[in-house]
C-alpha cells in the first residue's frame, strides 16, 4: 500500500508540475502577450489538495482572440504580495470575440507548502498569451 501511495503521489506531482500547454513556464518571456483583456477573480478556494482561483477574462480588444491561448497568474501567500508561492496557467481551445467573456481556473499545489496555511492567498500578474 505504501508503494502504491508513493507512486500515486509521484504521478500527481509530475502531472501538476507543468500547468498546461507544452511546457511554457509561468511568467516566461517566450510568449506573445495578448493585449485588450481584463481579468476578475471571482472566487478563491483553499482545498485539501491546494489553492484554486476562479475568474473571468473579458476580451476588451478590437479583434478576436484565436485558439489556442492561455491565461496565467501567480499565487501569493496574501495581498501583501511579499511571498510568491508559485503560479499556474489555463489553456483555452476556442476563440473569444470582442466583448465576450469566459471563465478560467488556476490551481496551485506544492510539496513545499501546506496550502491550508494560506487562507488569505492572493493572485496577481494575470495575463493572457499565445505560446511562441
Amino acid at each position: 500500500m505504501k508503494k502504491f501511495l508513493g507512486l500515486l503521489f509521484s504521478a500527481l506531482l509530475l502531472l501538476n508540475s507543468d500547468g498546461c500547454g507544452d511546457g511554457t513556464l509561468v511568467g516566461s518571456d517566450n510568449v506573445q502577450v495578448i493585449k485588450g483583456v481584463s481579468f476578475t477573480i471571482t472566487e478563491r478556494i483553499v482545498t485539501t489538495s491546494g489553492l484554486v482561483a476562479k475568474g473571468i477574462v473579458k476580451n476588451t480588444g478590437k479583434s478576436k482572440i484565436s485558439p489556442p491561448w492561455y491565461v496565467e497568474g501567480d499565487f501569493y501567500a496574501d495581498d501583501s504580495y511579499a511571498l510568491k508561492l508559485g503560479g499556474d496557467n489555463f489553456g483555452v481551445n476556442f476563440a473569444l470575440y470582442k466583448g465576450e467573456s469566459t471563465a478560467f481556473e488556476l490551481r496551485f499545489s506544492s510539496g513545499m507548502y501546506n496550502e491550508a496555511d494560506y487562507p488569505n492567498f492572493a493572485v496577481r500578474n494575470l495575463r493572457a498569451y499565445y505560446e511562441e
